[in-house]
């Protein structure tokens, strides 16, 4: 068995980009003769790498110890430089297409949307880990990489220009593909609130909000504000007070009242309404009376 930095591998090369000199691409075609072990070691930022053929072990704790990476994409934010080991049997082929983006060059402006942790890890300086198949388009773009025969300044233009290339691409996607997440939740919350609406009586907090919505309480605060332009409990209030205001038009007794649009005492009711309408339930009654007979 040999050790090897990934640096050392015969067809290893990193080329800097020009929209930011601390971020790069890295990309490696590499076929293993004899049972070979590489060290990695991570340095903070963003990356995003695709895989091409890539049968390995992978050595990290908190990682799963065997995978078949083959065609498959990984993002990764770290957070502090780590190493990555990784075992390649004989025989065995690694190709990787690997764009780095430095946290400074992150902090000038949002480079992805959402991000959604899919993968098991226990890895503390990863903060966020995600995968899954490269889309086709993006896959041809790295397999032109892998079998360019270009050679010197043209070959690192080349290589430049397809990094920029598969990353306005993967960027595209993602943003595709989180948008259509974000439907999905938008429609599910719509289900909630509708469900809320008709059970205003029982307490809501926002955890409650969440599993109904089939979510978690970060997303539910930022679609709500996003569907709605105001927080939870303010849209809870106002459909609780518009509730009340509807109900009013009929006799049902005010305590009644209060407790189905969910107010616990008759008191703090009251002075909600006054405060949000302008006048006390009954007086609202009431003038609701004298227009009708008017």
């Amino acid at each position: 068995m040999s050790f090897h930095s990934v640096e050392q591998i015969a067809t290893f090369e990193q080329f800097n980009l020009d929209f930011d000199p601390s971020s790069w691409v890295r990309t490696v075609n590499h076929h293993f003769d004899e049972e070979t072990s590489i060290v990695n070691v991570h340095q903070p930022g963003l990356y995003i790498s695709m895989i091409g053929k890539c049968q390995c072990q992978t050595l990290n704790k908190g990682m799963d110890r065997q995978k078949d990476y083959s065609h498959n994409y990984m993002v990764a934010l770290v957070d502090e430089s780590c190493p990555s080991y990784m075992n390649f049997p004989s025989d065995s082929n690694w190709q990787t297409f690997s764009i780095h983006l430095s946290l400074e060059h992150l902090g000038k402006r949002s480079i992805l949307p959402e991000l959604t942790t899919n993968v098991p890890h226990n890895v503390p300086q990863v903060r966020l880990a995600e995968a899954g198949p490269i889309p086709v388009d993006i896959l041809q773009c790295c397999e032109v990489v892998w079998n360019c025969e270009l050679q010197g300044f043209e070959r690192e233009l080349f290589i430049k220009a397809k990094a920029q290339e598969v990353l306005a691409l993967f960027l595209h996607q993602h943003r595709l593909k989180s948008q259509a997440t974000q439907n999905t939740r938008i429609d599910q919350l719509n289900h909630a609130l509708n469900h809320i609406q008709m059970n205003l009586q029982l307490d809501w907090p926002l955890s409650a909000v969440a599993r109904l919505a089939g979510s978690n309480r970060t997303y539910v605060k930022q679609d709500i504000k996003q569907l709605l332009g105001m927080s939870f409990r303010d849209w809870l209030r106002k459909t609780r007070i518009e509730t009340a205001q509807k109900r009013l038009a009929n006799s049902q007794p005010i305590t009644d009242i209060a407790h189905d649009v969910g107010f616990k005492s008759q008191a703090h009711f009251a002075t909600l309404f006054k405060s949000e309408v302008g006048v006390t339930p009954s007086e609202y009654r009431q003038a609701l009376c004298i227009r009708h007979s008017a």
